[in-house]
């Protein structure tokens, strides 16, 4: 069985590119990696929406805590 740790994270500006948002640990400080993209949509009628896309590939790529594992 696998240990699950969460982790929260927190938006960041990028330090070499003040203009690009990337998604931290909030711990460490550290980027996740393999982000390509960081989207942040705010409107006052509606909640804060981010969309976060990953360069992630096979079975260990992004998953979210509450998905299902997909064994092979």
């Amino acid at each position: 069985m696998t240990d699950i740790k969460s982790r929260a994270l927190v938006i960041k500006c990028h330090p070499k590119f003040k203009h690009q948002l990337i998604l931290c640990d909030e711990q460490t400080g550290q980027p996740l990696n393999g982000q390509t993209s960081v989207v942040l949509e705010s409107h006052s009628s509606k909640p804060p929406k981010v969309t976060v896309t990953f360069d992630a590939w096979g079975a260990h790529g992004v998953r979210f805590e509450d998905e299902p594992r997909q064994e092979q």
